[in-house]
């Protein structure tokens, strides 16, 4: 297929007013410098491509319309630009104060973007001619662009992160309480605070939801029954989180005080829905022609389960309980009322190595809550960084550990 050099000129156009005003809309630099440039490229793009509709294929009633409303989308942002509609004191305001404002910064490059996406939409399907294989083109372009734009936003944040908080990063900071409301010393109370609370919420979401699976997949015959719980446990996964906060304030902070007790259970209810769902689809996987031989060797239906089942759905169970860890790790609502304080309390253990389950503790996820409220106040925002960026390490590391254990136990399975 001949590619004509019109084409080729108006994609490289398209793809620079696409990849200028992307970048404009996440770093919100000054616009007059770009302007007159994103003008010329907008008009010339469109020329270009009106030109490459017209000297191909004769234009036809179904093609021309639609070619014809994105080109005139790039003539409107044109003249709204050139005319100064469109100039840094235009604002859409809020109505009643309540609300977001889109501003000049804001509004140009979406439109910039918009028409820029046009454009490589009607240059695909003219190069393909309008047909099927054009349609799949853009179908894949769409997917490669987004997941293009995923990988570039979550690794802005995590440069960003990485970038910010470890200048601050120190065996100082590591190992020694914070001070002076976060302004000195360290996070370590936090840290540890954070472990014992996601390792009892693990303990106790664990068995109950790896239990509840198997009671649902393997012994429950009532399929009615079994779809109302599973329909009721979808809904619990979505509950937002604070309304386990609510809950918990209500009923275990009566009974247990503002404690790790308190805020280990809270997170242990909120994980339960995430691991009895993906565990019920790890032993779905494992294919009953192992649970029948086994049960034809002579084998208990507990003996088929504990040998033969549980073992070949393990990486699926442990991807529940990976979920499990990260969702726990990042929740800060639900421990606010039940486990949590500023102070730098460390945690007092029992005999040096049991936790005392009835003291409140630091966690660093409400530690960075609080350096957040206390940005322009006093000096913690390098500290705030450096607390998010040893969060987020801590995440990775467990989902790192819980990988390598899931991949072992995926070897072993021989179906």
């Amino acid at each position: 297929m001949r590619i004509r050099p019109a084409l080729v000129a108006s994609f490289a156009i398209a793809a620079f007013l696409f990849l200028s005003s992307l970048a404009c809309l996440i770093w919100q630099p000054e616009l007059e410098r770009l302007k007159p440039f994103w003008e010329a490229s907008l008009i010339l793009c469109s020329l270009l491509i009106l030109g490459s509709y017209l000297r191909g294929k004769a234009p036809s009633l179904r093609t021309a319309p639609f070619l014809m409303l994105d080109v005139l989308f790039c003539g409107m942002v044109f003249y709204l630009s050139y005319e100064g509609a469109l100039n840094p004191d235009f604002i859409i305001k809020r109505p009643l104060g309540i609300g977001a404002s889109f501003e000049y910064s804001f509004l140009f490059p979406l439109l910039v973007l918009v028409a820029s996406l046009l454009c490589i939409k009607d240059i695909v399907n003219i190069f393909y001619g309008f047909t099927a294989r054009g349609r799949e083109a853009l179908v894949f372009l769409g997917i490669r662009i987004s997941a293009m734009l995923s990988i570039i936003l979550l690794g802005g944040i995590l440069f960003v992160i990485i970038y910010k908080g470890v200048w601050v990063i120190n065996w100082e900071f590591l190992t020694q309480p914070h001070r002076r409301l976060g302004q000195a010393g360290g996070i370590s109370t936090a840290i540890l605070g954070s472990l014992w609370m996601v390792l009892g919420a693990m303990l106790i979401s664990s068995p109950l939801g790896i239990g509840a699976a198997i009671y649902l997949h393997e012994y429950s015959n009532n399929e009615r029954l079994n779809r109302l719980i599973t329909i009721a446990v979808s809904c619990l996964n979505g509950v937002p989180s604070v309304v386990y906060g609510l809950f918990g304030l209500a009923f275990l902070v009566t009974l247990f005080g503002v404690s790790l007790l308190s805020g280990s259970i809270i997170l242990g209810l909120i994980n339960i829905p995430t691991i009895i769902l993906t565990s019920q689809e790890a032993l779905k996987s494992v294919p009953n022609s192992l649970r029948e031989g086994s049960m034809a060797l002579g084998a208990t239906k507990w003996q088929t389960i504990r040998k033969v089942v549980l073992p070949s759905a393990m990486p699926g169970i442990l991807t529940g309980v990976i979920m499990g860890v990260a969702k726990a790790s990042g929740e800060t609502a639900p421990i606010m009322w039940t486990a949590v304080t500023f102070t730098a309390t460390p945690v007092q253990m029992i005999y040096g190595i049991i936790p005392d389950l009835f003291q409140p503790v630091n966690n660093l996820n409400y530690h960075l809550l609080n350096l957040i409220y206390f940005l322009g106040a006093w000096d913690v925002e390098a500290r705030a960084w450096g607390t998010a960026l040893v969060l987020i390490s801590l995440v990775l590391s467990t989902n790192l550990l819980a990988i390598v254990v899931r991949n072992h136990y995926r070897k072993r399975i021989s179906w």
